[in-house]
């Protein structure tokens, strides 16, 4: 009976998982401070992996199935209201991708998402940002994006 019940439990771990590869991750964004920076599409796959593997897909090396990651936007959208020593500010976080599903070469599907995280800080008292991104923001509009390009993928 020990035997049986032993040999049911390492079946039922032995469950199929698709194995997927992030072959390349391009940063096409054009204009604004993050135009071709490596850290942000480094950034990118890190989360993309990281989304794979909750969605339960094995990441390998050398698979038939992968995928490729254009980033196309990216951009922080800040508008203020003020009225005497009282402010409110909305940081909205945006970033636009286009991912493309592969299977053996073959492109199988392309899909184009959007990621947004908004953020609003209510204060007395003005405090200047000096434009910078949020890096809280960017995080959660990158994960968004990623959730939504592999959820429309349809691995």
């Amino acid at each position: 009976m020990k035997k049986l019940f032993l040999l049911l439990i390492l079946i039922s771990l032995n469950v199929y998982s698709q194995e997927v590869k992030i072959n390349a991750i391009h940063n096409k964004i054009e204009l604004g401070p993050l135009a071709g920076n490596r850290d942000l599409s480094f950034g990118v796959s890190n989360i993309l992996e990281e989304v794979l593997q909750d969605k339960g897909y094995d990441l390998t090396e050398n698979g038939d199935i992968y995928i490729e990651v254009d980033l196309l936007y990216f951009d922080v959208r800040k508008t203020s209201m003020q009225i005497a020593v009282a402010s409110k500010k909305t940081d909205l976080t945006e970033i636009i991708a286009k991912a493309s599903l592969f299977v053996e070469g073959k492109k199988i599907r392309e899909v184009t998402a959007r990621g947004t995280a908004k953020a609003i800080t209510t204060s007395t008292l003005i405090i200047s940002n000096d434009g910078k991104f949020s890096q809280a923001n960017v995080s959660t509009a990158i994960k968004k994006l990623c959730v939504q390009l592999i959820d429309e993928l349809k691995i």
